[in-house]
């Protein structure tokens, strides 16, 4: 198809298609159900080279430019003290939008396999390779805020173990509900 245009209508053509398939994803992933974006499962799952953000932190230093790249779907604006303040199943919705927003991302770096099939080798390449690279920071920043949010979940459930644990060996003595 595009392997027979010149390579300026060529270009054109593929940022038409780039732009074309970002908001294709956008809305894909916008609209994609719960179940489809678990940060349990594969590919959002934290694995274990990548614990605590160590990784993204010492080979990437994401801690210095990861605020000012957007997080899609960010509505309720997700930032340190809403994290701090937020109850488990916010939480949740919080990781469920870094999910999701990393899932548009790697759709987008699968047009690189659309740009090598559809054009002549060189410029495929060339297109393929700005789409994963200028992609790719935005799935390092949505990996390095899940794990806060993680982190944060943690911490809440353990004070929540604490409590009840705290409640079940220390029983009011003026609790009305036991007599």
């Amino acid at each position: 198809m595009l392997k027979h245009s010149s390579f300026g209508m060529a270009l054109i053509i593929n940022v038409l298609i780039i732009c074309l398939w970002d908001f294709i994803s956008y809305i894909i992933c916008k609209n994609i159900g719960f179940k489809h974006v678990d940060y349990r499962k594969f590919p959002f799952r934290v694995y274990n080279f990548e614990r605590k953000g160590n990784f993204y932190r010492e080979n990437f230093a994401v801690e210095k430019w990861y605020k000012f790249v957007p997080i899609r779907y960010n509505l309720d604006n997700i930032n340190a003290k809403k994290i701090e303040n937020a109850d488990i199943p916010r939480l949740k919705k919080y990781l469920t939008v870094t999910c999701r927003s990393e899932l548009c991302s790697i759709t987008n770096c699968l047009y690189f396999f659309f740009a090598i099939t559809a054009n002549l080798p060189y410029l495929g390449f060339i297109l393929g390779i700005l789409a994963v690279l200028f992609n790719i920071p935005f799935i390092f920043a949505n990996r390095y805020v899940r794990f806060f949010l993680l982190n944060e979940m943690v911490k809440k459930r353990k004070q929540k173990e604490i409590l009840e644990y705290i409640q079940e060996n220390n029983p009011n003595k003026y609790d009305l509900d036991s007599f």
